[in-house]
């Protein structure tokens, strides 16, 4: 098949970690496909703006790039600070993109379009689809299907959900939501056009395990007596950053070996600087908590060699990949109980969870699995297990393409059919 993929955001020379798990997508996309290409709008940026490091930041995006064989086209759009966001999903979007995706269609004549996220590019998927004349389908991911039925993102997530012909979501508990904002039940919504399916994580590299882990250690000032919790991902409230910290400083005095690392800061981007003034306020947490900046997608491998725990405090997922990474790499796990998490392991013998955003809970499970090897050796390899047999994304995207591919017979059996009746009726 031959596959155009629309993403509102893409990993870039300004902010290499953007997006990340749309390019592991499409990177496994490509390997299944005959073609594969991206379209990415990228923001435009008035001079007077290019003083903020975010807008500065968009300044570094290129129209177009090869990464990894595959090629990106961003077309400039106008984006408003601050209410952008209510238009990025809209039709702005689509219309200043479309004479480029015209134009790649020109060239490659795309079998399906497919979008990762609906809130921001669903809109774009469906009228390009109509454009072009050809499939358009859609990913929910997570944040782009929670909001109100009446805002006005909630009713441009709606008309995609309405008129994109074929939809993915990261978990049941995203059909829920979907089917919240056609106001009625997820068993009313056919199941041929929409279907749950994790988009995966990629095989981990192939790593010395015991050789990454002392010299990242080393790096990080850490010697084997301690006991070392790691967190990845964004540094912003709703990822249960304030949670860990309260947990940290519940735990830090009973057991003075175990030590946090944060990695995932981006100022520019996020809520370093509250979190570090939370940091100097808290007695007991010098020293123990280490805060770190934003890393490249192939040093978290590194970082989770060196890990004895992974901590995913996170409020609300659509399917957390840093926290399926950790399991597949064999490192026990500790999450608050949201839908998503408790979708990854019903049983609860592949991954500790705990009552969501109780920090109290979270220290006592941390200093539970800090005081027994065993369990953790058992949590390890169950979690492994789980993550390899549902959540890796060459099967999933190879599951994905299999309903496209399905999606693009009929249409075209039906469209064969359509003009046989116009034939015959003349």
């Amino acid at each position: 098949m031959k596959i155009l993929v629309l993403a509102a955001e893409y990993p870039h020379p300004g902010r290499l970690s953007s997006r990340i798990f749309n390019e592991k997508c499409v990177n496994a996309l490509s390997q299944l496909c005959e073609k594969v290409e991206v379209l990415a709008p990228r923001p435009y940026v008035p001079a007077f703006l290019s003083f903020q490091p975010r807008w500065k930041s968009y300044m570094a995006i290129s129209p177009y790039e090869v990464r990894n064989g595959v090629p990106i086209y961003r077309p400039a759009t106008p984006v408003i600070p601050r209410i952008g966001g209510a238009l990025w999903g809209d039709w702005i979007a689509y219309l200043w993109s479309r004479w480029t995706a015209r134009s790649l269609h020109r060239r490659v004549r795309f079998d399906a379009l497919l979008s990762f996220n609906l809130g921001e590019s669903g809109e774009m998927a469906w009228r390009l689809g109509r454009t072009l004349g050809i499939p358009a389908s859609g990913w929910a991911f997570g944040g782009d299907m929670r909001f109100p039925r009446t805002s006005l993102a909630g009713w441009v997530v709606r008309r995609a959900i309405e008129r994109l012909d074929l939809i993915f979501y990261q978990s049941h508990e995203l059909l829920e939501q979907a089917g919240h904002l056609l106001g009625r039940s997820a068993h009313q919504m056919p199941s041929n056009r929409h279907i749950v399916l994790p988009h995966g994580i990629p095989e981990p590299p192939s790593l010395k395990r015991s050789e990454t882990r002392w010299r990242v250690r080393s790096a990080l000032q850490i010697d084997d007596a301690h006991l070392m919790v790691l967190y990845v991902g964004r540094i912003v409230r709703p990822k249960g950053m304030f949670e860990l910290l309260e947990a940290m400083s519940l735990a830090g005095p009973r057991d003075p070996r175990i030590i946090c690392v944060m990695v995932g800061s981006y100022p520019a981007y996020d809520e370093t600087s509250l979190l570090q003034k939370k940091l100097d306020q808290t007695p007991g947490l010098t020293g123990r908590v280490k805060l770190l900046p934003a890393c490249k997608p192939d040093q978290v491998w590194e970082y989770l060699c060196a890990a004895d725990l992974f901590a995913f405090p996170s409020h609300q997922e659509g399917m957390p990949n840093s926290l399926l990474e950790a399991m597949v790499m064999g490192v026990p796990s500790i999450a608050f109980a949201i839908p998503a998490a408790l979708e990854i392991d019903p049983s609860g013998q592949g991954l500790v969870v705990v009552s969501p955003f109780d920090s109290a809970s979270l220290a006592a499970a941390i200093l539970r699995l800090a005081d027994s090897s065993a369990e953790r050796a058992q949590i390890a390899e169950r979690g492994k297990a789980i993550v390899r047999d549902r959540f890796m994304v060459r099967k999933n995207m190879a599951e994905a393409l299999r309903h496209l591919s399905q999606l693009v017979v009929t249409l075209k059996k039906s469209h064969v059919a359509a003009v046989g009746r116009r034939s015959s009726a003349t």
